[in-house]
């Protein structure tokens, strides 16, 4: 490994250290923008570089320490580990406000994050585990690694939870005691894929799915063994999922399809006083603490449009639209994951809820509730995946005439892009709240309040709101 001494000069938006070069730039893992350092080269690519840090090269920064697990390096799932909690979050507002800055909007950077009472350890309720070998072949599972495909064990991960590590443990024996292979789509051969798991922080029961090219009888018994092991294990699910690629599910239409092999079919999770089914692929923050404060916030944040209906845009199994419904007149949510429709509709009649849902993608379904809606100015919340919004949907939103407009976003980069949009419409910045959802990275929920040039006045109060019994 070849070694250089340099100082880094800003942050990559996954947390890693960057030097510019006029030629080639250079990634450094473990590395702190202002700190002088050795660091060791392994990887020279035509464009760009990867090191490692090793040492510093004088006196170390004050914000470093030594990261608490002992397959950071060879993980890379937590790249902000080796920084103090403080640090942390200063490097998230910095990433948040040079991506806001970009775009000319630097001035609404948030200037603080809202964080979990866990100190950025067992905050995790979802587990996702890969599943190859090592050198000699035999099976392992565990985190793909650091700039690999290679599969790192992690029994003691620090991050999610205790029973979460227990699980995890469990599946990664039962697996190799029974001997399941990898599948290898490229040759169709071999079983297992991937290992999801998801724990309720209310009830504390487990939801596994396995991931599988093919269904042979010994996942029915891994399914039961596992149940047996331990006892949070609520359900097992199977998904196949026969595709070329790295991708953990094979998603359709119809959202991702699951086959029910033991125990009970979904978990139940509490958020914002909702009780709700969460079901094997369905979306749900795993950091369901902050999510619950998050979503508390968004309902309070719009106490003053309490007479205004709703329209909750990738509205999941209905977090957002079913907190909202209990304190509005009306409330409707799309979303194009057929299976979480259903899953929202249950949700409401479990709650007494009074709330439509409507599956489909938001750019195709939107125009119809936006005759339902004429003149009804009604209140926009929209929490889309990575990618952000489709590009008509920014035009496809104003033409409802919202007297306000909530972005709950993951992505910085995204959200900064889909924010210029809305201003060049007229819509000003009222606000962006961060939320430390993903403590040991770089990452920060993020939302956005947003208002119209001019606050539109409603002529009528939007559908009548139905009784749920």
């Amino acid at each position: 490994m070849r070694e250089l001494k340099i100082t880094p000069d800003f942050w990559m938006t996954r947390g890693e250290a960057m030097l510019r070069g006029r030629l080639k730039s250079l990634v450094i893992w473990s590395g702190i923008p202002g700190e002088a350092g050795i660091v060791g080269i392994y990887h020279e690519g035509r464009n760009l570089d990867r090191a490692r840090w090793l040492r510093p090269a004088g006196q170390a920064d004050p914000r470093r320490r030594k990261p608490f697990c002992d397959k950071y390096d060879k993980c890379g799932g937590c790249p902000i580990m080796h920084l103090k909690t403080d640090a942390q979050n200063d490097v998230r507002l910095e990433i948040v406000r040079d991506l806001l800055a970009d775009k000319g909007l630097a001035a609404k950077a948030p200037t603080q994050i809202i964080c979990g009472p866990d100190e950025g350890r067992n905050y995790r309720h979802v587990a996702k585990m890969a599943i190859g070998r090592t050198d000699w072949g035999r099976v392992r599972l565990g985190a793909y690694g650091r700039d690999s495909h290679d599969v790192v064990p992690i029994p003691n991960c620090h991050v999610v939870t205790a029973p979460l590590r227990a699980a995890m443990s469990a599946v990664a024996f039962h697996v190799i005691d029974l001997e399941i292979q990898p599948y290898e789509a490229e040759i169709d051969e071999g079983v297992l894929r991937h290992v999801v798991l998801r724990q309720s922080r209310t009830t504390g029961k487990i939801l596994v799915t396995l991931v599988a090219g093919r269904r042979p009888r010994t996942l029915n018994e891994l399914a039961e063994r596992i149940e047996a092991h331990v006892p949070e294990i609520g359900g097992v699910h199977l998904h196949l999922n026969e595709d070329p690629g790295n991708a953990i599910f094979s998603v359709t239409e119809d959202g991702i399809g699951t086959r029910f092999l033991s125990g009970d079919p979904t978990i139940e999770e509490t958020c914002a006083g909702v009780r709700l089914d969460v079901g094997p692929g369905d979306f749900f923050q795993a950091n369901p603490g902050v999510a619950d404060r998050m979503v508390r916030d968004v309902v309070d944040m719009l106490a003053s449009e309490r007479d205004r209906p709703v329209v909750d845009l990738y509205c999941g199994v209905g977090a957002f639209t079913l907190a909202l419904a209990k304190e509005h007149n009306w409330a409707i949510g799309i979303e194009v994951n057929t299976t979480a429709v259903q899953r929202a509709k249950a949700n409401a009649r479990k709650n007494h809820i009074s709330a439509e849902f409507v599956a489909g993608a938001v750019e195709d379904r939107i125009a119809e509730v936006a005759v339902r809606l004429k003149d009804a100015a009604p209140v926009v919340v929209m929490d889309p995946a990575r990618r952000g919004l489709e590009p008509s949907v920014i035009d496809a939103v104003t033409a409802l005439k919202p007297s306000r407009l909530i972005y709950v976003s993951c992505n910085a980069t995204t959200l900064a892009r889909d924010l210029v949009g809305f201003v060049s419409q007229g819509w000003s910045i009222e606000g962006i709240t961060a939320y430390d959802m993903f403590p040991q990275t770089a990452h920060v929920e993020l939302v956005v309040d947003l208002r119209p040039a001019v606050a539109p006045k409603a002529a009528r109060g939007g559908p009548r709101r139905r009784i749920v019994r």
